[in-house]
């Protein structure tokens, strides 16, 4: 089994709109290379990157798999902000299981991330231009202990 991560840009796509709205959404496996190893039940963090406001780029959602990558219809397209994707690209289904858009939510921020000795490797800081990315063993276990650790903050 493995632990994915899944990136969206607020400047192309209104991400923190279609969390908040969907626990079952479609998501975009631009790193064909990767779809054959995207199996149902493997765990799912999304991304959101900073767009223009820096500062909030981090984990903001944890799900599953649930459905396998094939091209499906864009039935989010008043979603896009710009870049609108491709009819052709492939997609898998993920189920969303929790959503934190915010600190006092419980995401986990950029920043706190490049301080974990383990994370800070993460492939996505250090080529943050992809859109899917397959998480080490030692990686998926350390954002998982991270993330059940991080509930909603009484701020």
């Amino acid at each position: 089994m493995a632990t994915w991560l899944f990136q969206g840009n607020p400047r192309n796509f209104a991400i923190n709109e279609y969390l908040r709205a969907h626990r079952d959404i479609i998501w975009h496996v631009k790193q064909e290379l990767l779809s054959g190893e995207m199996r149902r039940g493997d765990p799912v963090y999304i991304w959101r990157a900073e767009g223009n406001v820096p500062g909030t780029g981090g984990v903001v959602a944890h799900g599953t798999l649930s459905g396998p990558v094939m091209v499906r219809p864009n039935e989010n397209v008043g979603m896009w902000v710009r870049n609108k994707p491709s009819v052709t690209i492939q997609t898998v289904l993920v189920k969303l299981d929790d959503v934190r858009l915010t600190l006092r939510e419980g995401c986990l921020l950029r920043s706190e991330l490049q301080a974990d000795s383990i994370l800070r490797n993460l492939h996505i800081l250090r080529m943050p231009g992809l859109t899917n990315y397959k998480l080490l063993p030692a990686e998926a276990e350390c954002l998982a202990q991270l993330w059940e650790g991080r509930k909603r903050r009484d701020l």
